[in-house]
C-alpha cells in the first residue's frame, strides 16, 4: 500500500537529514563555530557582529572559518558568491527576504565548493537578465553532502540548481523554483531531492544525467516542458510526487535500468504521464487522471502493476513496437479514450497468480465468482486472458410486488407486478411463475430497468396464491422471493385460525434448527397452508415443521403464516438467536409424586426447578381444582 512505502522512504530521508544534522552538531561539539552577521543596508565600520555586520555575504565568508554560521539580514545582495568553507548560511533573518542577484554576467551566482555546507532561506534571482550562459545556474553545488533547503529560485534563462558530477550526497529540500530553464540539473549520485515545488520550467523541472541511486520524493512539478527527465540513470527512485500541466512528459526515462516509479499522481498533463524507455524498472501504485496518455511504453522487461488510469483522452497505456516482455497486471482502466493499446510484445497478466487487469469495457461474465472473467479481454491488439473486476452484473432481485406480500382480500382479477433493475442492461425479460407447482404463468418482455413487469390472473374466491418472478438480461438472471396473497372470501366468514410458532429456538451457525407449528389450530376447519419466513432472505412453503440452517450469526425474526381452508390468515413472529447469547427458558420441576386426604393440606415443592442462564424469580401453581398459588413451596 502507498502509506507503507511512503513511511519507509520518509523514515529513510528523515534518517538522512538526522545523520547530516548530527554530523554538524558533532563537529560543533568538537569545534564551536563563530557567528557572523551580514546586512547590505549597514553603513559604517564592519566587524561581522549583529551591531556592526558585514555588508556582503562574500566578505563574511572570507572572514569565517569552518563550522561558522552566517546570518544574513533581508535586503538585496548584488554579488557573486563562492562558499569554499564548511559553513552554515541562513538568510531571511527577521522574516524578510535575503535576495541574491549578481549585477553582471557570470555563469553561476552562488558556487558551493566545500563539503557539508548548509544554505538555507535565501531568494536567488536573475530577473534583470544579466546571466547569458544557457548552462549557467543560480546555484552550483561542486562538493559533497551539501544541504540546500527552503530557498526560492526565480526568473532565470539558465538553471535554478546544478549538482555537478563530483557532488554526491546532496539534500535539496523545501525549495520553490519558478520560471527557470531547468529547475534542478543533477549530474551526480546518491542525492535526495525532497518536497520541492517546481513550476514553469522551459526545459525540465528536474533533469538527471548519467547518475545512480538518486531519490526524488514528495515534490510537486507543474506547468513545465518536462516534469522529470532522466537520461542513462540507474536505480532512480521517483516516489510520492505530483505532476500537473506539464506539456511534454511528466516523467521521461531515456535508457538506463531499474528505475522505481511509485505512488505518484499525474493530473491533467496535456501529453504523457510517463514515457518509459528503459529496462527492468518497476512502475506501481501511481494514479493517472485526465492526461492525454497515461504511459508510453518503449523499453523491455519492466513491471507495471497496481496503477490506476482514469479519463485519459487517448490510451491508459500505449505500448510501442519496441516494447517487449514487459509485465502489465493488476492495473485499473476506467473511462479512457482507449483502455490500452499494444504494438509490441508484452504480457498483460501476472504469470505467477494468473490475474490480469481491470478493464471497464470488458462486458462479460464471472459465473463462478472467482474474480476472473470467463473469457479473455481482446481489444486494441492486446490480450489479457485473466481480466479482473468490471464484469456484467446480475439483475437485481425483482421486488416491490403487487399484490403486496401477505395481502388479503385481493380481487379475483389481480395483476401481478414486480419492479426490475439491472444497471448494465437496457432491456429485461421477466417470467412469472406459480410457486406452488413451479409452473410458468407468462412472460413480459423489453422491460426498461427501473420499471415494472406485469401479468394478469383470474382466480376464484378463497384462493391463497403463491408466486415469484425471474428477471433475465439475456446472459444472467435473478429470482425474486416467493410472494403470496389471498383473494376475497365467500360469505359466511369463518373463524380465523390460530398460528402457534412453537419455540423458543436458538442455535449456532451451520446447526440444523427444527421449527414446529404443529400446535396451530383452526376451530371450524383445517389449516391448509403454512409459510415460514426465516428472516435471512429464505422461506419455506406448506411445511408444518421445517428445518433450517443459518449461515451467519445474528438474531433473526422468523414469521409463521397459516391459512385455513376458507382463506382466513394468522401470523406469528419469534426472534431466533444464532451464534449469539439468548435467554433460555427455565425448567419447571413440580416435585412429587404427592398424596393426600381430602381436607388435609398437601405441601408442594418446586425447588427442583432450574434456569441454566439466570435465576427463577417467580413461581405460579395451578392445583387443578380452580385454585392457584405462588412461591417455590
Amino acid at each position: 500500500m502507498r502509506i507503507n512505502v511512503k513511511h519507509l522512504l520518509t523514515c529513510f530521508l528523515i534518517s538522512t537529514l538526522f545523520i547530516n544534522t548530527m554530523f554538524f552538531q558533532g563537529l560543533a561539539q568538537e569545534e564551536t563555530g563563530n557567528e557572523y552577521y551580514v546586512d547590505s543596508s549597514y553603513k559604517g565600520y564592519s566587524k561581522g557582529t549583529a551591531e556592526q555586520p558585514f555588508k556582503t555575504i562574500q566578505e563574511a565568508i572570507d572572514s569565517a572559518e569552518d563550522e561558522d554560521t552566517l546570518y544574513v539580514f533581508g535586503g538585496l545582495y548584488e554579488e557573486h558568491i563562492v562558499i569554499d568553507k564548511k559553513l552554515h548560511l541562513w538568510g531571511g533573518v527577521e522574516g524578510t527576504e535575503s535576495v541574491i542577484e549578481q549585477d553582471y554576467d557570470r555563469r553561476y551566482t552562488v558556487e558551493i565548493t566545500a563539503d557539508y555546507v548548509e544554505f538555507q532561506d535565501f531568494w536567488l534571482t536573475d530577473e534583470h537578465g544579466y546571466k547569458t550562459s544557457p548552462i549557467g545556474a543560480l546555484i552550483s553545488i561542486q562538493a559533497e553532502n551539501v544541504v540546500v533547503n527552503g530557498n526560492t529560485f526565480n526568473d532565470t534563462d539558465s538553471f535554478g540548481i546544478i549538482i555537478e558530477s563530483n557532488a554526491d550526497g546532496a539534500i535539496i529540500s523545501g525549495n520553490r523554483i519558478n520560471n527557470t530553464e531547468k529547475g534542478i540539473y543533477v549530474k551526480s549520485s546518491t542525492n535526495d531531492i525532497v518536497n520541492n515545488f517546481i513550476t514553469n520550467c522551459s526545459d525540465a523541472g528536474i533533469h538527471l544525467y548519467s547518475t545512480a541511486h538518486n531519490r526524488l520524493y514528495d515534490n510537486q512539478i507543474d506547468t513545465s516542458l518536462n516534469g522529470i527527465l532522466a537520461e542513462s540513470c540507474t536505480y532512480l527512485n521517483i516516489s510520492n510526487n505530483t505532476f500537473s500541466g506539464n506539456e511534454y512528459n511528466a516523467i521521461q526515462i531515456l535508457l538506463g535500468t531499474q528505475p522505481v516509479i511509485r505512488y505518484n499522481e499525474f493530473t491533467s498533463n496535456p501529453s504523457v504521464g510517463i514515457y518509459l524507455n528503459c529496462d527492468n524498472g518497476v512502475v506501481s501504485d501511481n494514479i493517472f487522471t485526465e492526461n492525454d496518455r497515461g504511459i508510453s511504453l518503449k523499453g523491455t522487461s519492466n513491471t507495471i502493476h497496481s496503477n490506476s488510469f482514469f479519463s485519459s483522452a487517448g490510451a491508459g497505456i500505449y505500448a510501442l513496437s519496441t516494447s517487449q516482455l514487459n509485465k502489465i497486471y493488476n492495473n485499473t482502466f476506467e473511462e479512457n479514450g482507449k483502455t490500452a493499446e499494444e504494438h509490441g510484445q508484452n504480457i498483460w497478466f501476472n504469470e505467477a497468480t494468473l490475474r490480469g487487469n481491470y478493464w471497464d469495457d470488458y462486458d462479460w461474465l464471472d459465473r463462478n465468482k472467482d474474480g476472473i472473467g470467463d473469457s479473455s479481454y481482446d481489444k486494441n491488439r492486446l490480450t489479457d486472458p485473466y481480466p479482473l473486476g468490471f464484469f456484467l452484473k446480475v439483475p437485481d432481485k425483482p421486488s416491490d410486488p403487487t399484490p403486496s406480500d401477505n395481502e388479503t382480500g385481493v380481487g379475483l382479477k389481480p395483476t401481478l407486478k414486480v419492479k426490475v433493475v439491472d444497471e448494465d442492461s437496457e432491456s429485461l425479460t421477466v417470467t412469472f411463475y406459480n410457486a406452488e407447482i413451479d409452473k410458468q404463468l407468462g412472460i413480459d418482455k423489453k422491460i426498461t430497468s427501473g420499471k415494472y413487469a406485469e401479468w394478469d390472473l383470474t382466480l376464484p374466491f378463497d384462493r391463497t396464491y403463491a408466486w415469484y418472478a425471474i428477471s433475465n438480461d439475456s446472459l444472467q438472471e435473478n429470482k425474486s422471493d416467493i410472494f403470496f396473497f389471498t383473494t376475497m372470501i365467500t360469505p359466511p366468514d369463518n373463524i380465523q385460525p390460530i398460528a402457534d410458532i412453537g419455540g423458543p429456538y436458538d442455535g449456532e451457525i451451520g446447526e440444523i434448527i427444527q421449527f414446529d407449528a404443529s400446535a396451530s389450530i383452526d376451530e371450524d376447519g383445517t389449516i391448509d397452508f403454512y409459510r415460514w419466513n426465516f428472516g435471512d432472505g429464505t422461506s419455506e412453503l406448506l411445511e408444518k415443521s421445517p428445518s433450517h440452517i443459518y449461515e451467519s450469526s445474528g438474531t433473526y425474526s422468523v414469521t409463521l403464516t397459516v391459512i385455513d381452508n376458507l382463506g382466513s390468515v394468522d401470523t406469528k413472529t419469534i426472534l431466533v438467536p444464532i451464534g449469539v447469547d439468548a435467554n433460555k427458558a427455565p425448567n419447571a420441576n413440580p416435585g412429587g409424586p404427592y398424596y393426600g386426604v381430602a381436607g388435609t393440606p398437601v405441601l408442594f415443592n418446586g425447588n427442583g426447578s432450574s434456569d441454566t442462564d439466570g435465576e427463577i424469580t417467580d413461581y405460579t401453581w395451578s392445583f387443578g381444582d380452580d385454585n392457584s398459588g405462588s412461591g417455590a413451596t
